[in-house]
């Protein structure tokens, strides 16, 4: 069953469709879709042969080619064997509900969507800094903050989180590092800085 009311270039698909269906139900209402002079006949002889059905709603009212669809779901249904499976091609969401009772009637069914996925538009990430510019830049930041610098480790691991959290930066490897460069030192989870070494650091990025 296609929604040619939601997916007008579905009907460009028609002969395809007519190729692995027993049985397709077209509904639209006020759709412009025109199909080739050449397939006229062909399809004339597939309408004949009960194999297609065009179904121009009377009324061309809101979510109207729904409504035939749900109508000739429920007829469809009715008339085909048990095992017969139900595509509903269409985007529009709302005929999920067809599906769904289709299913719970013990039928199989489901909707296809043709809408081209929408590419997602990707956010550059940053690139990872080299370890030596991530302690250059951390030490630049404790000289400059040298009267409100962190005293336990839990804080200290903290601010290198806010400071680069836009950075895939491991934090306890950065206090490792800044340990190994003997900017700090750790001793009962407390921090002891080493100004000397910090003020190196930091005049190495300044350079």
């Amino acid at each position: 069953m296609i929604d040619l009311e939601n997916c007008p270039k579905q009907v460009h698909q028609l002969m395809e469709n007519l190729a692995s269906y027993s049985q397709v139900v077209v509904c639209y209402a006020h759709s412009g879709a025109r199909v080739p002079l050449d397939w006229i006949v062909p399809l004339t002889a597939t309408v004949n042969d009960n194999r297609l059905k065009i179904v121009k709603m009377p009324n061309g009212g809101k979510n109207s080619a729904d409504f035939g669809i749900t109508f000739w779901a429920g007829v469809l249904m009715a008339q085909l064997p048990e095992n017969t499976h139900f595509d509903v091609v269409s985007d529009d969401a709302d005929l999920d509900h067809v599906v769904s009772l289709l299913i719970s009637q013990q039928r199989s069914a489901a909707r296809i969507g043709v809408k081209k996925a929408e590419a997602k538009i990707m956010q550059p990430q940053p690139l990872p800094r080299p370890p030596d510019a991530v302690i250059q830049e951390y030490c630049l930041h404790l000289a400059k903050h040298n009267k409100s610098r962190p005293v336990k480790k839990e804080t200290l691991l903290n601010s290198i989180n806010s400071k680069f959290k836009n950075n895939a930066i491991n934090p306890e490897a950065v206090c490792d590092e800044l340990g190994r460069y003997g900017a700090i030192a750790v001793k009962d989870n407390r921090i002891s800085y080493n100004q000397q070494k910090i003020e190196e650091l930091a005049a190495q990025l300044e350079a």
